[in-house]
């Protein structure tokens, strides 16, 4: 008779929540990862735009040109303000999914060690039997041959 787990489905169904949970922090890690590249790309445009106002400021431009400059720094910083504010947000998602995965985990790894001891003592009885079977079959051959 071969091994059974009797807890194989709940196995399964922990496996199947410890995925789940896994696929939700990647996600999280992942839109950490594209907000971390949008602040780059706006600190990129807020390094460039002083640039260009520093260049400008050099030369005599009407001041509606550098009002425009100064609007769009602005607007910078305000997209700046909520990507950070964003990535905040996120940070926090990402640490109680790490805590709500890390349990998924513990859950799936206690149902694991447990099969994985009751197939060794399956396995260890399995032998026994054999090796019943086997001593029996000497002893009963040794007495035929008497």
């Amino acid at each position: 008779m071969p091994f059974r787990f009797r807890l194989d489905a709940v196995l399964r169904f922990r496996e199947g929540v410890e995925h789940t949970e896994e696929a939700a922090l990647h996600r999280i890690v992942q839109e950490i990862g594209e907000v971390d590249l949008e602040i780059r790309q706006v600190d990129m445009k807020q390094i460039r735009l002083r640039e260009q106002r520093d260049r400008d400021l050099a030369r005599t431009l009407p001041a509606v040109h550098l009002m425009e400059i100064a609007e769009r720094e602005v607007e910078l910083k305000k997209v700046a303000e909520a990507l950070l504010f964003r990535l905040q947000q996120l940070e926090t998602q990402r640490l109680k999914q790490l805590a709500i995965y890390q349990t998924a985990h513990q859950d799936r790894e206690v149902l694991s060690e447990l099969r994985d001891q009751q197939r060794r003592a399956y396995q260890l009885d399995q032998r026994r039997l054999d090796q019943k079977m086997l001593d029996d079959l000497f002893l009963t051959r040794g007495k035929k041959s008497d």
